[in-house]
């Protein structure tokens, strides 16, 4: 259920919003207490849980109440074979059932029919909104600075909430409070080092990562040899390319239980590309010269510092965290242009830039504490101060002496969000778990007050021990949006918040399941899947997102989508043969009543089937063989089969080229679209390998070096059609025939790549 009120101060609403989430906190307590005094018989509650074991994951996968859930370790991570030697943990979710990657080669992460912008990523808590590097090429994670990723793309733990369709929690790694550890990494695309150690021994430590890339430093040379070569014929090629990340961490220990730490996170990207063609002055052949450059400048990133506190006893715990996250993006397209140098009147300029930035300063809480060894209950609240700049825009124009301005400033948007939590798992015996929660999200931005009610349900029944079926729903809500018009997640499409007259957007995702022990290290599970999305932004048709003219609300509208599918995996955990078998089926659609003539049609990613296959062979302790094999139904586009011209009313079977006469009349075909997304891409396959080899060295340390081969069979996979259209009037059929030919692109063969690592 939502609701939504339009009051400025919205103080009734927040009361509503308080009084439930104690109602909740109430009702919960009591059917613990209920549930503890009808199956537990005990005087002592810490006495019960001394009897609670951890969990591991095979423990986990009939026993507990989660669905959907993976939980990556660095070392996971790092056996992977992925493009370039770069560990990656977005490539490595790809792989898992029920996630499509978008565009090959890139890091983007479409769960369960939902959009790039849909899936939250934290970093010991901080928010991040910009996870990669050059447009997608590499995720900005430092994997070497990672303990460890949690990733829900089913059953969302209560205490997490901003996005429909998955949660992806990353955790630092703790730094070393007893003695100086770290890694030097080197491979073709760039270099990181990491270090941990002690400030103050057994009670402070820091830890420091650092990852750079050399592409600007290795590409330099070659380029001003190529530009020596080209300047003779007037030409010179401009480009620069460099990202940077940094994770810093400090941990303090006040007690065993009782811990502080600060972390920052700082990643950023600049991209530089452009041409110019000139000619310099020469007074003997009577040239006064010329100019005309074409320039790019793409720069993006996100950075933020967190500060977390912690304490726990043998039966709860407090966790607390306050936080500032900034991501901004900036573009500029510029041309600028001299025809003679020595007339002043024959320059010119032309420049488009815009500019978005999101700015949170936020605080949360989390409580969680065994009532009984039969209940667990947990709440919290969340305070986040937003700061929006959706659209800059200026259009800059000088031409005969004349200059002239556009500009669309959008301004800046705040917007208070306040969400509380509380739930808990109920457990009357061993083969029944019921996880309940609700959470409340406000949202108040523009005069508008939204309230977002998101209830948690997954129930657990056993059969067996080793067999267990599992249901769940989960709403989830988000009041932020990125909005882009291609098929790649690009630094420059923009962050919108709710606009005035929308609504945020909302899913409802109904699950059921069942899990399967085949021994301690054989695990199955069988997950099928609906989910509902509503309030989905897009560009109209027709609209530039450049256009500075319109204001960026204009630009947009809202519709809905609905996706359904299973996700079938099978896991081998230990030995020295693991890796997992998954596939996935499912339906992605969209419906917008200003787009597509109001019909509904597929999602960019409707990728129906999907095959994963990941295995490591370890030969011996220093030799470890690891492979991945990826099949998916390929991506969706839209173009156009068909043409007809619009001058004579004839509708031949014409292309738009222009090419040739019918009759009197020029054919001048115009492109018919049967609708959006019409053409579904060839399938898409590729074989990954990697062997990594070991030694180990003197006082514990080692090295690793790692050769890898992306796409190892080669197979060129298409990732866009191109339309051509030909006339045959000089061909075999005598010229009374026109036809078209389409023709697959594709971008990346085999590709060899090498790493060393080494440990100290």
């Amino acid at each position: 259920m939502q609701n939504r009120f339009c009051t400025p101060q919205g103080g009734s609403a927040l009361m509503f919003v308080m009084t439930a989430n104690r109602t909740l906190l109430v009702a919960l307590f009591a059917a613990g207490l209920i549930t503890s005094y009808a199956a537990e018989k005990s005087d002592s509650i810490n006495k019960t849980l001394g009897d609670i074991v951890v969990d591991g994951l095979g423990t986990r996968n009939v026993r507990s109440t989660d669905m959907g859930r993976t939980t990556l370790s660095r070392d996971q991570i790092l056996k992977m074979p992925v493009l370039l030697s770069e560990p990656d943990i977005i490539k490595t979710l790809q792989l898992q059932p029920g996630v499509s990657q978008g565009m090959e080669a890139f890091a983007g992460l479409y769960v369960h029919g939902g959009e790039d912008d849909q899936n939250l990523f934290l970093f010991d808590g901080l928010p991040l909104y910009q996870v990669s590097h050059l447009g997608g090429l590499f995720s900005s994670f430092n994997v070497a600075a990672v303990s460890e990723a949690d990733f829900y793309k089913t059953s969302f733990p209560v205490q997490f909430g901003g996005r429909t369709s998955s949660i992806t929690d990353i955790t630092m790694q703790t730094p070393n409070k007893e003695k100086y550890t770290g890694q030097l990494s080197l491979g073709l695309t760039s270099g990181n080092i990491f270090i941990s150690g002690p400030l103050v021994k057994h009670r402070t430590a820091m830890a420091l990562g650092i990852r750079r890339t050399w592409f600007d430093a290795i590409s330099a040379p070659t380029l001003a040899i190529m530009n020596a070569i080209d300047k003779p014929n007037g030409k010179k090629t401009i480009a620069n390319y460099q990202f940077t990340d940094l994770n810093f961490k400090i941990d303090h220990s006040f007690r065993p239980n009782v811990t502080a730490s600060i972390m920052a996170y700082y990643s950023h990207d600049r991209l530089n590309f452009g041409e110019r063609r000139f000619q310099d002055p020469d007074e003997e052949k009577g040239n006064s010269g010329y100019y005309d450059e074409h320039f790019n400048k793409f720069g993006w990133g996100n950075y933020g510092i967190s500060g977390t506190f912690k304490m726990q006893s043998s039966h709860s715990q407090l966790h607390a965290t306050a936080y500032w996250s900034k991501y901004s993006s900036d573009y500029l397209q510029q041309r600028e242009y001299q025809n003679d140098i020595e007339e002043a009147l024959s320059y010119g300029k032309i420049t488009d830039s815009t500019n978005n930035w999101i700015s949170d300063i936020g605080a949360k809480l989390n409580f969680s504490t065994w009532i009984t060894a039969r209940f667990k209950m947990l709440c919290g609240a969340e305070w986040v101060n937003h700061s929006y700049l959706p659209e800059d825009l200026s259009t800059l124009s000088i031409a005969k002496g004349l200059e002239t301005r556009f500009s669309s400033y959008s301004g800046n948007i705040n917007a208070q969000q306040l969400s509380l939590w509380a739930g808990g798992e109920l457990s009357p015996s061993s083969r029944i778990s019921l996880n309940l929660g609700l959470r409340l999200a406000n949202f108040w931005s523009q005069g508008e007050n939204h309230h977002i009610f998101e209830p948690r349900a997954t129930l657990r029944v056993s059969l067996n021990d080793d067999l267990s079926l599992k249901m769940g729903y989960a709403k989830m809500s988000q009041f932020a949006q990125q909005v882009s018009n291609s098929h790649v997640s690009l630094p420059t499409d923009l962050w919108q918040p709710i606009p005035a007259g929308f609504k945020p957007m909302t899913s409802h995702q109904y699950s059921i399941g069942a899990y399967k022990n085949f021994s301690s290290s054989l695990l199955f599970s069988a997950e099928a899947w609906y989910k509902r999305t509503y309030n989905i932004l897009e560009y109209r048709d027709g609209i530039s997102m450049l256009n500075p003219l319109l204001a960026w609300n204009e630009k947009l509208t809202s519709g809905k989508g609905w996706a359904y599918g299973i996700d079938l995996n099978l896991r081998k955990t230990v030995g020295r043969l693991s890796g997992s078998i998954g596939y996935g089926l499912m339906w992605n659609w969209r419906k917008f009543a200003e787009l597509n003539e109001g019909k509904r049609f597929p999602a960019k990613f409707d990728n129906r089937h999907k095959i994963n296959i990941v295995a490591s062979y370890n030969f011996s302790p220093s030799l470890c063989l690891s492979a991945s094999w990826v099949y998916t139904t390929g991506n969706r586009m839209t173009m156009s089969l068909y043409n007809y011209d619009t001058s004579s009313g004839f509708f031949p079977d014409a292309p738009s080229n222009g090419y040739g006469d019918i009759g009197s009349d020029k054919v001048t075909g115009v492109g018919s679209i049967a609708g959006r997304n019409n053409v579904r891409l060839p399938a898409y396959h590729r074989l990954d390998l990697a062997l990594s080899y070991t030694k180990n060295l003197k006082n514990g340390r080692k090295s690793v070096w790692n050769v890898s081969l992306y796409n190892a069979y080669c197979h060129m996979n298409a990732i866009t059609i191109q339309k051509d259209d030909f006339n045959n009037k000089w061909g075999h059929n005598g010229g009374t025939e026109w036809h078209r030919s389409f023709k697959t692109f594709s971008l990346i063969p085999i590709v060899p790549s090498a790493s060393y690592t080494y440990y100290f």
